[in-house]
């Protein structure tokens, strides 16, 4: 099937992979066998429809389990090392706090 054929449903679940961080756009291309570019363009048209729809968020329920699966743990890795950043950035701003008042006698 030539790629300029494909229906909307299709080309819909290609950019519902690439914007839930399932595949990158590069990798969606490799995929389905698209030129990136193609892929790119079907973006560019997509978030021009989000926009004037005011739509603002994909829902899990078009992923079949495993994809959601895989997104949700992608999500939570993200937010473990956000959270180990967070917590080791407030280590080192507590110890300059005790250096600070040891030094200058607060």
């Amino acid at each position: 099937k030539p790629w300029g054929r494909l229906g909307e449903d299709v080309k819909e679940k290609i950019i519902c992979e690439i914007k839930s961080g399932m595949l990158s756009q590069r990798a969606a291309g490799r995929k389905y066998g698209l030129p990136s570019s193609t892929i790119g363009k079907w973006m560019e048209k997509h978030n021009l429809a989000i926009l004037v729809q005011s739509k603002t968020s994909y829902e899990l329920s078009a992923m079949d389990e495993n994809q959601e699966t895989k997104l949700l743990k992608k999500k939570i890795d993200e937010l473990t090392k956000a959270l180990a950043d967070a917590q080791l950035r407030n280590v080192g701003l507590d110890t300059m706090i005790e250096v600070a008042e040891s030094e200058l006698k607060i």
